[in-house]
């Protein structure tokens, strides 16, 4: 008998990659597999191989990266208020009609194992109420307050050392938690919808996951080693999204260092630190390259310097390999490019997983970590010293060591994931 595994995710940027590639390893593997997204996730799912299904009732979006993103979070003044957009837009708001949306795709596919993205609560509940066990693929680091072995997600934290750092931890987890809560009559009404009884906290609904997959390198994160249960590290799973051009890069290499500009494939009005960073580079002894993705358009940045090139997008995986130096918003797939390849970073994290990310790069001595706000002149002080100090280079590379040796394109995931859905089936 054939097993079943069906994927359910939401275009959110950079975790749709992951779960598609542990996906094809499970196909691989001889199970058979079916993806639940939003149809801007359809051509790449099906480039797979695998089969898909959009969002019905649940959220759709039918173009990745553009403005018209719901979870405008990156307008939030307040981590409550980017707590607080998120659950509304997809952790609890829309969380009866994701489990409505999963109710005839379990009754037609009858899946052994169901793999969901951490914050598609309604998937998590339908596969509660339907009796069929579910796993948890992160796309980055683990974004909830329920892990006591790592500082509270969101800051930036360093790890707790000294008493007050531990006393400060607990005192964030426990704000963010009731932020949280302040949604649980959203989440217990989706519930009761599905015949299951209210949980007394919204984060409780994680407590039914079998496994909990990390798509990171367990020596990128904090964190004891081996992760308490049911963390597993997936190891970083990154490649160009289906949207990339395979054209040959566009301009001639020469002697000087090429550095690499980016930020986000979702839109965080990022234009602004764009243009400073472009500004930073002018007159600098380095060519430029400015990747936009589909968030933005060349056509808003037609003034650089000579020794600038903004492309709509390119392969990072031809691109990242040639450069000196990577300055980005510290995204997970867009900062673990660079840091495989042992290449250094200058991060400028505007929110998200960003700081996290930063931190934890700038803590193994890869790369600075500025303020989204640093002016021209700081980012160009920063790029010179990363490029004039080959200490960061030495601990980038010792750094992408560590994380190649975790890399295996979600082989390792698939294979747990295969042994879970067997139990069942």
């Amino acid at each position: 008998m054939t097993l079943r595994v069906l994927f359910a995710t939401w275009e959110g940027g950079g975790h749709v990659a992951p779960a598609l590639m542990v996906a094809r390893q499970l196909a691989q593997l001889g199970v058979r597999v079916r993806v639940v997204s939003d149809e801007a996730n359809r051509a790449a799912a099906q480039a797979e191989g695998l089969e898909f299904t959009s969002w019905y009732l649940a959220p759709n979006r039918q173009r990745a990266g553009d403005g018209a993103d719901s979870v405008q979070d990156w307008r939030a003044q307040t981590p409550d208020s980017v707590i607080n957009q998120v659950c509304e837009e997809v952790v609890c708001g829309p969380a009866a009609a994701y489990a409505a949306d999963m109710r005839p795709i379990l009754a037609q596919f009858a899946p052994d194992l169901i793999v969901t993205n951490e914050m598609l609560f309604g998937v998590m509940l339908a596969a509660e109420a339907a009796g069929i066990p579910f796993a948890i693929l992160t796309g980055n680091l683990w974004p909830f307050p329920t892990r006591l072995d790592l500082p509270p997600f969101g800051p930036g934290l360093k790890p707790a050392r000294e008493e007050m750092d531990f006393t400060r931890d607990e005192m964030i987890r426990r704000a963010v938690s009731s932020v949280y809560d302040t949604h649980l009559p959203r989440l217990n009404a989706a519930r009761a919808a599905n015949g299951l009884a209210p949980i007394d906290a919204v984060l409780r609904q994680l407590d039914g996951a079998r496994l909990i997959g990390l798509s990171v390198a367990q020596a990128f994160d904090f964190g004891s080693d081996p992760a308490p249960t049911p963390f597993f590290y997936a190891g970083p799973m990154v490649r160009d999204p289906d949207w990339v051009s395979d054209a040959p890069l566009p301009f001639e290499r020469d002697h000087r260092p090429l550095v690499l500009i980016s930020t986000s494939t979702l839109y965080q009005g990022q234009e602004d630190m764009l243009r400073r960073c472009i500004e930073a580079v002018r007159d600098e002894p380095v060519q430029a390259i400015v990747t936009l993705g589909p968030a933005l358009h060349p056509d808003d940045f037609r003034d650089v310097p000579a020794n600038v090139i903004v492309l709509a997008n390119a392969s990072h995986d031809a691109l990242v390999p040639l450069c000196a130096v990577v300055i980005s918003h510290a995204g997970h797939g867009t900062l673990m490019r660079p840091l495989l390849h042992g290449v250094p970073v200058i991060n400028l994290s505007m929110g998200r997983d960003q700081l996290d990310n930063a931190m934890r790069a700038s803590v193994r001595g890869a790369g600075l970590a500025l303020s989204p706000q640093a002016p021209a002149h700081t980012i160009k002080e920063a790029l010179r010293l990363v490029l004039g100090e080959g200490r960061y280079r030495e601990a980038a590379g010792r750094l992408g060591d560590k994380l190649r040796a975790e890399a295996d394109g979600g082989a390792k995931m698939a294979r747990r994931l295969a042994e879970l859905a067997g139990e069942r089936g």
